[in-house]
């Protein structure tokens, strides 16, 4: 999802725009992001099968390992530029700790809150990129459109379609990713996506869908004076 969205590349300077998931759960999309962000090689901190065959020579492999941990640029104090959020403060922190682990604390900021009350994280409009559970239930070796069940809010109402709104009013300048089996979701969002990305969830079928938030599209409805 983050190279198909493209945010490693940065912007047309090569800087990494501010990256946020307001449905992070336990964190998959921040923590990749701020290892990326980092220099920090994939699998750099944990173990593999392969260790275990006979072949295995351990100093070959420890050697690349130094290597890569070499140029890894861990956070300097800097102020992080990753950010996630959860409705469930559970998985907030579970978040935290599973960044502890990965070795990028510092690197994100986590905090609870609704995804549709939580404003931007920070003033420099960014990348939101997230896979919303939200209630949805998608069936196992279905494709694309297969969700069994509306994403709604606990009080009853259309998730998406707040989403929407909430994004058009307060992230101008942003622009949304969203991961999804659903090839409806842009007309239940009423927003036109600019880009839509087949990939695969296991065996489900999605679309990374990209909603860009022009300033400007949410206007006050007044009456004109007679």
């Amino acid at each position: 999802m983050l190279m198909a969205c493209g945010w490693p590349d940065g912007d047309e300077n090569g800087k990494l725009l501010p990256l946020y998931d307001p449905c992070c759960g336990s964190g998959t999309i921040a923590i990749e992001a701020a290892q990326m962000a980092c220099n920090i090689a994939p699998g750099a901190l944990r173990r593999f099968a392969f260790e275990r065959y006979l072949p295995f020579q351990a100093h070959v492999w420890d050697a690349i390992k130094e290597s890569a941990l070499a140029v890894s640029m861990p956070n300097t104090g800097e102020k992080p530029i990753i950010f996630g959020s959860d409705v469930s403060h559970r998985m907030v922190d579970f978040a935290q700790r599973n960044a502890q682990r990965a070795g990028v604390a510092d690197a994100i900021e986590f905090r609870g809150g609704d995804a549709l009350q939580r404003m931007p994280p920070t003033d420099t409009p960014g990348v939101m990129l997230l896979n919303p559970p939200y209630g949805e239930r998608i069936a196992v070796g279905g494709v694309a459109g297969s969700a069994r069940e509306k994403a709604v809010t606990e009080d009853g109402g259309e998730f998406f379609s707040q989403l929407a709104t909430h994004w058009k009013k307060n992230y101008a300048g942003w622009s949304g990713w969203i991961l999804t089996p659903d090839l409806k979701l842009p007309g239940k969002m009423h927003l036109k996506e600019s880009r839509r990305i087949p990939l695969w969830n296991g065996p489900i079928e999605c679309r990374l869908f990209r909603f860009d938030m022009v300033k400007g599209a949410v206007r006050d409805k007044t009456k004109a004076t007679p």
